[in-house]
């Protein structure tokens, strides 16, 4: 059967949150489901712009599945997501056309694929081709109270403007540094890097915390609404200077986030977290009550360009 593709704009929100919410309620009907937010990103792309495109099989009324190639050019590393309707036959064509458009882009780049953890299917079709599991990740999400509690914050914890200069330089350089020794790292540039964390205070309302210790900025917190129409907060990003680490400034940040997002009055609290962190990430989400709802496996093949 001949597979018909073509690219996915935005005025497709509905439809890639149809299939991929489809997708995800059949593996796991508690799974978080996509937004608008997110759906956009699928669209735009989450770091650069992505390669979209919604795929079916000649003769078929109903688009199937889309994939969504996403580039990052500052670290030479694709990401790829494909979604497709339970019981579609498009997954192993989708994941080839996937593969030429990667090529054509950049064959020298890493390719990262997200899998449910689930997902039997796709998990074998990659095994198939030379793929292998490279890492596992965890959505957690904890119940907020309606009313704040009091905790005694370890440092001092401030709210930034990020149209400050300065402000957004110490920002980078807490959260380069938190993040240095976490798996698949690498430095971003500094312009790089504030034109994502820019867009994502127009696109997602993102805000940001800094907590310091002796008038040192010594972590980060930031929050956004990807998950607000869930009636979710939701944690984006959270670090610790490598040289601070123990000293309860972690969940200092957390319980903050929690206290945030009960004043916002949301329900829930979500986060993503990858499963063989060595910071200790995972016994301090579950320390405050979060608990893994869903898993996510990405996988690899160092020689994905020279497929067939």
């Amino acid at each position: 059967m001949n597979l018909i593709a073509r690219v996915a704009t935005e005025e497709d929100l509905v439809l890639i949150q149809e299939i991929a919410n489809l997708n995800l309620l059949s593996f796991n009907p508690q799974e978080k489901r996509i937004g608008e937010i997110e759906a956009r990103e699928f669209v735009r792309g989450f770091v650069d712009p992505a390669a979209t495109r919604f795929t079916k099989f000649e003769g078929d009324e109903a688009w199937q599945s889309f994939l969504t190639l996403n580039p990052d050019f500052s670290r030479s590393r694709f990401y790829l997501d494909i979604y497709t309707r339970p019981g579609a036959k498009t997954l192993p064509q989708t994941l080839d056309l996937a593969l030429e458009i990667a090529r054509a882009g950049s064959p020298d780049f890493q390719l990262w694929l997200g899998v449910h953890s689930n997902d039997r299917e796709y998990k074998e079709l990659l095994e198939g081709k030379g793929f292998s599991l490279l890492r596992k990740y965890w959505t957690m999400q904890m119940d907020l109270p309606s009313t704040q509690s009091r905790f005694q914050s370890t440092g001092e914890i401030r709210e930034i403007d990020l149209d400050n200069p300065q402000e957004l330089r110490s920002f980078y350089e807490v959260n380069q540094d938190s993040f240095s020794k976490h798996f698949g790292f690498m430095p971003r540039p500094y312009g790089n890097w504030c034109e994502i964390v820019l867009r994502d205070r127009e696109d997602l309302n993102m805000r940001v915390w800094l907590i310091s210790l002796d008038g040192h900025d010594v972590g980060f917190l930031d929050c956004d609404d990807e998950l607000l129409y869930e009636q979710s907060g939701y944690v984006s990003g959270l670090g610790v200077r490598q040289n601070f680490h123990g000293r309860g400034l972690g969940e200092a940040l957390l319980r903050h986030a929690i206290e945030v997002n009960i004043g916002l009055g949301r329900s829930k609290l979500c986060l993503n977290v990858d499963a063989g962190n060595e910071s200790g990430a995972l016994r301090l989400y579950e320390k405050v009550g979060m608990r893994p709802i869903s898993e996510w496996h990405q996988y690899e093949n160092v020689n994905w360009s020279k497929l067939g």
